[in-house]
């Protein structure tokens, strides 16, 4: 009998150490949920987090302040806005062409924006996707990288949308795109693993396979003074 109620006095302190620590816990979290999110409701502070990650853009690391010298002594006719509008107008295409299912707008850019524009495409299936009231909070500087052969520019931009499948609701988000900006210094010194930068006739929009080339091989248009001289999408990232 005695063993039996120690039994139960150990059983009944277990239960205790438990109803204790869950309480414990429930307090912790409660507190937690009150500081960030003004509520101890667990539904109404994730409700509460939805509508701040909703509203609230997207972090960008940006290198502006220091790379700007370095771009201006290399291109000091540059201007940096109409870069960043090109950066923007890529984004806004490229989200384009996936509502309309279809890269007739990406016929300028590389193959490689065509094909991660296509897999995009692809994943939707028959599922119908809108991306509406494009807004863009900011665009900096990512990253600059300079060689002999090919400086690029990396520019990143937080960007606000509407998205909505099919005919559902439409759900505000805050994303942000990573576009590579580059210009050919040199042709003849770009090297076997750059050969693949994706560059396309300004006229046509063929390929240029070969940076040496002077005229494009599909319309005759001049290519190699042309690709030397220009900045040039070459690639974009969602990240």
């Amino acid at each position: 009998m005695k063993g039996f109620l120690i039994t139960l006095i150990l059983i009944a302190i277990f239960l205790a150490l438990i109803i204790f620590f869950i309480f414990y816990i429930k307090t912790l979290i409660g507190g937690f949920l009150e500081k960030y999110f003004g509520t101890r409701d667990l539904k109404e502070a994730i409700e509460k987090s939805e509508i701040e990650s909703e509203n609230t853009p997207k972090s960008l690391s940006s290198m502006e302040t220091l790379s700007l010298s370095s771009i201006k002594d290399d291109f000091p006719e540059l201007n940096i806005n109409e870069i960043k509008s090109m950066a923007e107008n890529t984004i806004t295409n490229y989200l384009r062409a996936i509502d309309k299912k279809s890269i007739k707008d990406l016929k300028n850019y590389n193959e490689s924006i065509k094909n991660m524009a296509l897999a995009e495409i692809e994943d939707l299936g028959d599922k119908k996707v809108s991306h509406e009231d494009v807004r863009f909070h900011k665009t900096v500087i990512n990253k600059y990288e300079k060689s002999k052969s090919i400086a690029s520019l990396y520019m990143a931009s937080a960007v606000e949308y509407y998205r909505k499948e099919n005919d559902g609701i439409r759900k505000k988000v805050q994303d942000r795109f990573l576009v590579e900006i580059i210009y050919v210094i040199d042709p003849t010194e770009v090297g076997e693993d750059e050969k693949l930068l994706g560059l396309n006739c300004p006229n046509c929009g063929a390929p240029i396979t070969t940076l040496g080339e002077k005229f494009c091989k599909y319309c005759n248009t001049g290519i190699k003074d042309l690709v030397k001289r220009s900045w040039v999408v070459n690639n974009i990232k969602e990240y």
